[in-house]
Parts: C-alpha cells; structure tokens; sequence
C-alpha cells in the first residue's frame, strides 16, 4: 500500500489511541469509509481497528457521547437474537425486544479489543457467535450473512451480494482461511462463483 497512506493510517491510529483526533484525521477516516469497497483487505482490516467498518462508520472519536451500557445488559438480548437468526452479525442500528442491540455489540467489540471486555462476556459472545468479533472487518461478515441467508432460503441473489460474491472468490487468497472456510460451507470457492440451490444468475 502506499506509503503516504501509511503515514495517515499511524497518525490516526495515535490520535484515535489518545483521543485526540483532529478534524483533519476525521475527515481522513470518513473518506476511508466512503471509499471502502476499493482498499486493500489489508487497510480494511487496520481501518477495523479504528473503529471504521465502511461507509456507515463514524471516527470512534465523535462517538464518544454516546450512552455506554453494562456490559450484561444486552446478553439476554444478544442469546434472544442468536437464538432467532444464528448468528450477531447485525447493524449498528439493530434492536432486539426494544434494546439497542446493535451499538451495545459495537461497544463490546471495542472493549474486547482493548482488553477491557468481562471474562464472562468474553467466554458467553463466541458460544452465541464464533464470528461476533471477527479479526476481519465487520462488514465483510455482516454481507457474509447476508448471503448465506439468501442462500438458505432459496431466494435470489440480489446484484449487490451477487457482485460481493463474486469478489470474495477473486481475492480468495488473500482472505482468512476462516473466512475461506464460511464461504466454502455456502458453495463458494476460489476463482470460481457457484451457490448451490439459487436461481440463475445471468
């Protein structure tokens, strides 16, 4: 990647390590967002640690007012929603039961990655989902989903998960062999594009 891209990458990084960004850095992280369907799987996955998962991403920063919640308040609501859909893939604006599932699994996830997650809430979260804090950027699971949920229910493919799909298989090599097993377990496969049990895909 680019070493001018680097530099902006670190000293978010820093700022973001020390709450300390600036309106420059922000504007940097919001445009590596908007353009996140064509970086580099490598830059997503650093842009992961600052809190950017794509185009819906706000800098951790300009979250910081946010309501915080107990860590065991949403683990009745997290075990009702795995329980119903299979996995925590969801969006950040997901409720369950009235309770805002979505940014209380966001939080989590960033406490984890600080160190700061409860060991019980560390242990209870991969039982409901292996995947609900992926070492890969959370989009590329929640589209993930998104797809083996299609595919499970027979429906067709929509283009934009169809396109998706289809680029997971070009860039095989450089995905997780975890993710390279999900995608296996739904029909897909390196440099090839093929899901069992769905319509035609032109």
């Amino acid at each position: 990647m680019a070493l001018a891209w680097q530099r902006a990458y670190h000293r978010a990084r820093t700022a973001t390590d020390g709450s300390t960004l600036t309106s420059t850095e922000r504007r940097w992280i919001r445009t590596q967002a908007q353009l996140w369907d064509s970086l580099h799987p490598a830059q997503q996955q650093l842009l992961a640690h600052l809190g950017t998962t794509g185009p819906a991403a706000i800098p951790t920063q300009a979250r910081t007012t946010a309501r915080r919640y107990p860590t065991g308040e949403g683990s009745p609501h997290a075990r009702a929603y795995a329980t119903l859909h299979g996995h925590l893939a969801v969006s950040i604006h997901t409720h369950q039961d009235g309770f805002p599932l979505g940014r209380w699994l966001v939080q989590q996830r960033r406490k984890a990655r600080s160190g700061q997650l409860s060991a019980h809430t560390l242990q209870e979260l991969p039982i409901l989902d292996p995947w609900w804090n992926p070492p890969w950027p959370f989009t590329w699971q929640r589209k993930y989903h998104q797809c083996r949920t299609t595919h499970a229910a027979g429906r067709p493919i929509p283009p934009e998960l169809h396109r998706w799909a289809r680029k997971q298989t070009s860039l095989w090599a450089q995905l997780h062999p975890h993710q390279q097993g999900l995608l296996t377990a739904i029909g897909l496969h390196a440099l090839s594009f093929h899901l069992e049990r769905q319509d035609p895909l032109g």
